[in-house]
């Protein structure tokens, strides 16, 4: 099997499992949870990682030279779930009971570790500019908007640091911490991912190799 066949199959593979614990959480969730159909939007977890999802399915497809669009897809999607682990893992871990424990590991940890090292250790990828730092708000920005819109009509809000009651002032604030956590987590992945000391794939920087030009025999 060839280098790129390996890194596709390890990019389904690891798609595969985070969509398996996805389907199982979600089936616990919504049969011995209290949550509805109509709630599951409002939790960011089950974003970032169809987020994540998607982000390996792209680059499994598209190979290299990798698009833009996949590059940018690929950093914010692991930017998203190595904060969801972080955040879980320090502040809401002892507050819960999963119904199963891998599944919940592996959407709170284990898909960031994936998402975090296909975007260190593998190569390929095009050079993004810093003017694409911004874009790793562009998923919680629509979250937010969504469940500010949710909580108008029927009040009904995931996290308490969303709660109206808090005041709007004290919404803002905790949404421009969550915010700067998110560039610097993007920020310190781009600069893993350019101090790397070796990749499974080999980035591709667009250059070509000129060809060696032959010489004719000299008399």
């Amino acid at each position: 099997m060839s280098k790129d066949a390996t890194i596709r199959t390890l990019r389904l593979i690891g798609a595969s499992v985070i969509l398996s614990a996805l389907g199982f959480q979600a089936w616990a969730d919504l049969t011995y949870g209290t949550f509805t159909w109509g709630q599951l939007p409002g939790y960011f977890t089950p974003l970032a990682n169809l987020a994540g999802i998607v982000a390996l399915l792209a680059a499994a497809r598209v190979g290299r030279p990798e698009s833009r669009w996949v590059t940018v897809l690929r950093v914010n999607s692991a930017t998203y779930l190595v904060v969801v682990g972080a955040v879980y893992w320090a502040l809401l871990a002892p507050f819960t009971t999963p119904y199963f424990p891998w599944a919940n590991a592996i959407l709170h940890g284990g898909s960031g570790v994936i998402l975090a090292l296909d975007w260190i250790l593998i190569g390929g990828r095009r050079r993004l500019p810093l003017s694409t730092l911004w874009s790793v708000l562009s998923l919680p920005a629509i979250w937010v908007s969504y469940l500010l819109f949710r909580a108008f009509l029927d009040g009904w809000v995931p996290y308490p640091f969303l709660d109206p009651a808090r005041g709007l002032a004290a919404i803002l604030a905790t949404l421009g911490a969550i915010a700067a956590v998110g560039l610097g987590v993007s920020g310190i992945l781009r600069v893993l991912a350019v101090l790397r000391p070796a990749t499974f794939w080999p980035a591709a920087t667009g250059a070509r190799v000129p060809a060696r030009a032959t010489q004719p025999p000299r008399d």
